[in-house]
């Protein structure tokens, strides 16, 4: 049921969103997204976590920035803190792109791992994830802000 339901998350980030975010924006006002993805892992299972993330999970994500679907892409662990203890990160231009780039990465992933191996030892791992988008929005030029 767990890996069930994480599937389910995972494969649904970024789905439900207002049906304007997909209009084209004008480039002036176009804003920049921060797409993160938290992960609840076990502390002993974590580095099993971050190995899927750095292998061929991270060399898609190297692929994309390389074609411009997305800007950049991180990892994060921390060892102190809350229970969260396992981030990833996706730079993107506004939400049209990051669907375009998430579906992409899944697609690409499905090629590379049609076995599951990789998603089967991320969900031993983590027992749960949580998404957060957040729109950056720099201050008008002059401002002083």
């Amino acid at each position: 049921m767990k890996a069930l339901s994480l599937l389910l998350a995972f494969l649904a980030t970024g789905l439900f969103v207002a049906p304007e975010s997909f209009a084209q924006e004008d480039e002036e006002t176009r804003a920049n997204m921060i797409v993160m993805r938290y992960f609840q892992c076990d502390m002993g299972e974590t580095g099993d976590a971050v190995a899927v993330l750095n292998g061929t999970w991270r060399s898609i994500m190297d692929d994309l920035q390389e074609e411009g679907m997305i800007q950049g892409y991180g990892i994060l662990t921390h060892g102190w803190g809350d229970e969260w203890n396992l981030m990833d990160w996706f730079a993107v231009e506004n939400m049209h792109a990051w669907h375009l780039a998430w579906s992409e990465a899944l697609s690409r992933m499905n090629e590379a791992d049609p076995d599951g191996e990789g998603y089967a030892t991320f969900v031993d791992a983590c027992e749960s994830h949580k998404d957060n988008m957040w729109q950056i929005v720099h201050p008008p030029e002059g401002d002083g802000s």
